[in-house]
């Protein structure tokens, strides 16, 4: 019996310590991505997107469907002097993810705005990268 417990124990410490010295996990490199676009700021906007992923939407005022090109999200996003300082609560809701595919939904509040992002993320080439964003907005 005490043979036993003492391989119990051995087995708890090794994989304590195996836990212990893991690098990142696929979910925090999808946390990190995520974290990269919901900081509002230029460059690290854009290294949270894939260089060929889209944005697709209807425009909230005139029904229009939408598809930009991410080039030009960021460009606006670098244009912009107050991007990533305004007043906002913005948080991660869901997170799925299974292999090398993710999926996310950010809540973004900011002034009398809602948005609703939805990702999808591929691991490419080891690294999480933002390939496409829908999203909606509404007024509060």
């Amino acid at each position: 019996m005490k043979k036993l417990a003492v391989f119990i124990f051995i087995c708890f410490v090794f994989c304590t310590l195996n836990l212990l010295g893991q690098t990142k996990t696929d979910e925090d490199g999808v946390k990190e991505c995520l974290q990269n676009y919901m900081s509002g700021t230029g460059d690290r906007v854009e290294k949270a997107f894939h260089a060929s992923a889209t944005m697709k939407y209807v425009d909230y005022k005139t029904g229009e469907f939408k598809d930009v090109p991410i080039a030009e999200f960021i460009g606006r996003i670098k244009s912009n002097p107050n991007a990533g300082k305004s007043d906002r609560k913005i948080e991660i809701v869901s997170m799925n993810l299974e292999g090398n595919a993710a999926q996310a939904k950010i809540k973004i509040e900011a002034g009398n705005v809602i948005m609703n992002d939805y990702m999808n993320l591929l691991k490419i080439n080891g690294e999480w990268k933002i390939v496409s964003k829908i999203f909606s907005r509404a007024d509060k």
